[in-house]
């Protein structure tokens, strides 16, 4: 199989201090290979929640045995930190450590910005965690996603 593509996010619930994690893996022609949402209990910045959220994107891609992986996220912040490649030294420094770790053991791996019009999934993925208590991975994706399956390939082959 050629590259995939891991698109991830995040998603804040204030009152309760949670954030949801998100991800879904694709390939070349749209079909979902796998998705992921999780909840997480902590006081962190939105950045640093969604590097967890590109962490656990790839940690899934890597679980399945992908070894290309373009990584995706809706975090400039993240992405451009990842793309820099110098000792990171802001307060994101250790996941962003964790991510890299993470993608070392891909042969081939690349990080790329995508606008949250683009991102609608893994945003969605992100929302459902914050309604369940564990972790939930699919083969595919729960069924109120597809249509925005379909709808962030049309913006992934415009771009």
């Amino acid at each position: 199989m050629g590259t995939v593509k891991v698109n991830t996010g995040a998603s804040w619930c204030s009152q309760k201090k949670k954030f949801g994690l998100g991800a879904i893996i694709h390939d070349s022609t749209g079909s979902v290979l796998a998705s992921v949402a999780t909840l997480v209990y902590a006081s962190i910045t939105v950045a640093i929640a969604k590097g967890w959220a590109l962490k656990r994107g790839a940690t899934l891609a890597r679980q399945m045995g992908f070894s290309a992986v373009t990584l995706e996220s809706d975090c400039l912040e993240v992405i451009k930190a990842l793309l820099q490649q110098t000792k990171f030294k802001s307060e994101l420094r250790h996941v962003l450590n964790g991510i890299s770790d993470v993608c070392s053991s891909f042969d081939n791996h690349k990080f790329s910005y995508t606008p949250r019009s683009g991102n609608q999934v893994a945003h969605n993925l992100a929302k459902i965690a914050l309604a369940i208590d564990y972790e939930q991975t699919w083969p595919t994706g729960p069924t109120c996603i597809a249509t925005l399956v379909a709808v962030d390939f049309q913006h992934i082959s415009l771009s």
